[in-house]
């Protein structure tokens, strides 16, 4: 319900806005609504629980909040209970000339009406946060516009049967539009593409002649030439078609884009009239390069959008890219240009996929040699002024439309949508929503377009922001207006006539936060003993001494004081449960940076956000603990050390134990003492290196000794493959010898005497090998 009130609300305010009665009757209109819709009653009621402390942040809630500035309105109470439904303010005494309560108004001026198509052409409104205004738009066609058609035709190779055709379509389609307009001009440019490599051959053989493949003699290519300004001579026409030369390229899309937004914004060079429908015929068989498809050609300067014809030739062309769908739609909408694509071949479905991304855009496919181009633009003609749209430009920020047609037949559809099959006896509504959801917006227009497409009239709609209230926050006894700080002021004095202040009873020194220190902190003034801040455009001053604002300390991930404090002469006041120059750590993070002992980084760093920060740069480690050229406690009191120790001191030394290191606590010792006792043991350290070396040495030993070993273990095989070959060789060498029986006789040979014993493994081998020889030649 609460939804379906609030709209009923707001929509009997604007029928009170021309109400001549004053404020008073407004606001008696507001109580009665707000009591017959139940406003204010339980937890419906947001104006009253949101403890708002301020007339601005009390209408910011929504547009039936109202604020009471009545001086002894709940004297004692809470400033937030200012804040209500108008019905419980007027119920709790608040009386309607103190109630602030911003109204929304529309305001539609009758006077110097110039527009006949689009009406009104000028609304102005005042909104309120969270409030809605509501008009009525009309559009209503013409019977017979004045017709400007501009033919804009693609001169490659491959268009030269469409462009013979057009040197008859002239008187065909100035007759046939005869019926439509009685003002009819037609105007004629052609383009190729961007004369720059890879898109046209460089060749020299080719530059000036792209059409060798047809055996034709082609003009040079060109981005963009304007031909024929627009003309109702239709025998001008016919001649500048006819002597038109078709051109070539390499790649199959063309430039038409290009050439369409110069056709589109060269207002004055094709001669756009501002009261003609403005029709842009573009016949082709190919695409088109789309933005960023010049940066093969090296080509990255973004299209600006204007008009660059210099001598009728487009003179940007190898500078700048193609144009965006987004901004060729843009400049076409701005210029009031419609569009028909008039394609032949199998492309049309390409051009027809952009219709949605070109408002205002037809395409129709034309047959062989362009014999439907008559009938296709006639065709195209009656749909475009059959078609009733709108659209908003130049959006207000923080403001928001919403437009619904009411077409002929009593069909309702969105804005952009719009109505269809309107004829020149009809008139199409729009009906017109204007929704405000906050105020903390600056700058910006202040203003917004609604511009039904293909019109040359517009509707310019005033936004005014009702955001503040007249008093400020708070209105004197007699109804003057005071600032808050002062209300409540002993020095504020009001007689029958006016309201002033008396200061002299105040000291400036009430104002400085100490006495060394300026009055207000040097940003505000003292009035009546308190300090009023200056208000700046960096954002906002305030304490009692005007100490505080929200803009000098630092910002941590885009928050001042990174939420979690407030700023206080440029330093960060955190809250409980945060610390650091931005107020960015939690107070509990410093419990990581406690070591074992209970000191916060070791005593050589400080914690920032649980993280221990060295300040000695000797010192390293997670808590700082590390440092290998820090002097220790140890070194730097071993003469005391030995005091723990008296026995076997002499005097001198216990003299000097007793002066100097009689301040030293118990505690200190002991601290001392581990630290000292806790040096690495030298005898530990002995042993290891002593072990260590023992082993290192031991396998060194048994290192060699295994290689010593693999040495004769090689030699002693050596030796037996020796004599295993050798027996082989024998054992060859007797059968050759036995191949055939020798007989001989010798004597008896003399006897040699030899010591066996004394012989070496490998000499009684050769010798028994050589007795084993002999007696197989004895046998054989």
């Amino acid at each position: 319900m609460c939804g379906s009130a609030l709209a009923f609300f707001t929509a009997a305010f604007v029928c009170l806005q021309n109400d001549r009665r004053g404020p008073a009757s407004f606001l008696w209109a507001a109580w009665v609504f707000s009591l017959v819709l139940g406003l204010g009653q339980g937890e419906d009621n947001r104006c009253a629980s949101s403890n708002a402390a301020s007339c601005a942040r009390c209408l910011a809630l929504g547009p039936e909040c109202g604020w009471c500035v009545q001086e002894d309105f709940i004297s004692g109470g809470s400033r937030s209970e200012r804040c209500d439904i108008v019905s419980n303010l007027i119920s709790k005494g608040c009386s309607v000339d103190s109630i602030e309560y911003p109204s929304v108004h529309v305001k539609i001026p009758t006077e110097n009406e110039i527009n006949t198509q689009v009406t009104p052409g000028e609304v102005s409104i005042q909104l309120r946060p969270g409030a809605e205004a509501n008009f009525m738009l009309k559009v209503h066609p013409l019977k017979k516009y004045p017709v400007d058609l501009y033919y804009l035709v693609d001169v490659s190779a491959s268009m030269h049967n469409n462009i013979e055709k057009l040197n008859s379509v002239g008187n065909d389609l100035s007759r046939k539009m005869a019926f439509f307009s009685r003002d009819f001009r037609l105007g004629f440019g052609s383009y190729v593409d961007k004369t720059v490599s890879p898109y046209i051959s460089i060749h020299p053989e080719r530059i000036h002649n792209q059409c060798s493949d047809y055996n034709l003699d082609c003009m040079p290519p060109h981005g963009y030439i304007h031909v024929l300004s627009l003309t109702e001579n239709i025998t001008e026409f016919e001649r500048a078609v006819h002597r038109q030369k078709i051109s070539g390229n390499i790649d199959t899309p063309e430039g038409g884009f290009d050439a369409m937004l110069q056709a589109a914004v060269c207002e004055s060079h094709i001669g756009w009239r501002k009261e003609a429908k403005r029709l842009l015929l573009v016949m082709t068989d190919q695409t088109s390069h789309l933005a960023l498809d010049s940066k093969l050609a090296g080509i990255v300067v973004p299209n600006d959008g204007n008009c660059h014809l210099k001598n009728n030739v487009y003179v940007k062309s190898t500078t700048m890219e193609h144009p965006s769908l987004g901004q060729l739609s843009e400049k076409l909408i701005d210029n009031n240009i419609n569009v028909i694509f008039a394609v032949q071949g199998k492309q049309f479905h390409w051009y027809k996929d952009l219709l949605p991304l070109l408002p205002g855009t037809i395409a129709g496919e034309i047959e062989s040699k362009a014999a439907n181009l008559n009938n296709l633009v006639v065709e195209a003609y009656q749909k475009l002024i059959s078609e009733v749209k709108v659209q908003v430009e130049n959006q207000v920020q923080g403001v928001y439309f919403n437009i619904t047609a009411i077409c002929p037949d009593g069909s309702r559809k969105p804005g952009m949508e719009g109505c269809r099959n309107v004829t020149s006896n009809d008139e199409v509504l729009f009906n017109v929503t204007v929704t405000m959801k906050k105020c903390d917006v600056t700058g910006g227009k202040n203003y917004a377009i609604i511009k039904p497409i293909g019109f040359n009239e517009t509707a310019k709609i005033h936004i005014h922001r009702n955001c503040s209230c007249q008093c400020e926050d708070n209105r004197g006894p007699k109804g003057k207006c005071v600032d808050e700080t002062f209300l409540d002021s002993k020095c504020f004095q009001c007689d029958e006539n006016k309201c002033h202040f008396d200061e002299d009873q105040f000291s400036s020194e009430s104002c400085k936060s100490h006495k060394d220190q300026p009055v207000c902190s040097g940003r505000g003034v003292c009035v009546c003993g308190k300090c009023s801040c200056h208000k700046i455009k960096l954002g906002k001053v305030y304490g009692k001494y005007c100490e505080k604002d929200d803009f000098s300390c630092p910002y941590h991930h885009g928050n001042l004081c990174a939420g979690h404090g407030e700023c206080e002469a440029g330093r960060c006041q955190c809250f409980s449960g945060w610390e650091g120059d931005r107020c960015q750590c939690p107070s509990a993070a410093a419990q990581h940076c406690v070591n074992s002992k209970g000191q916060v980084c070791s005593g050589r760093g400080t914690c920032v956000c649980g993280r221990c920060e060295c300040t000695d740069p000797r010192s390293i480690g997670r808590f700082c603990e590390h440092c290998p050229t820090c002097y220790t406690a140890c070194k730097e009191n071993w003469n005391c050390m030995q005091c723990l120790h008296p026995h076997n001191l002499s005097q001198a030394i216990l003299d000097q134990c007793k002066t100097s290191c009689a301040l030293m606590e118990q505690q200190h010792y002991v601290d001392q003492t581990s630290e000292c006792f806790s040096s690495p043991s030298y005898l530990r350290i002995f042993f290891i290196i002593f072990i260590v070396t023992f082993l290192i040495g031991l396998l060194k030993v048994l290192i060699i000794r295994q290689v010593i070993l693999q040495w004769n273990s090689n030699k002693i095989k050596s030796s037996s493959d020796y004599r295993v070959s050798a027996s082989k060789k024998d054992k060859l060498i007797l059968q050759s010898v036995c191949t055939r029986a020798v007989t001989y006789r010798r004597e008896k040979p003399e006897e040699i005497k030899m010591d066996i014993s004394k012989l070496n493994a490998h000499e009684t081998f050769r010798i028994s090998l050589y007795m084993s020889q002999m007696t197989g030649l004895i046998k054989c």
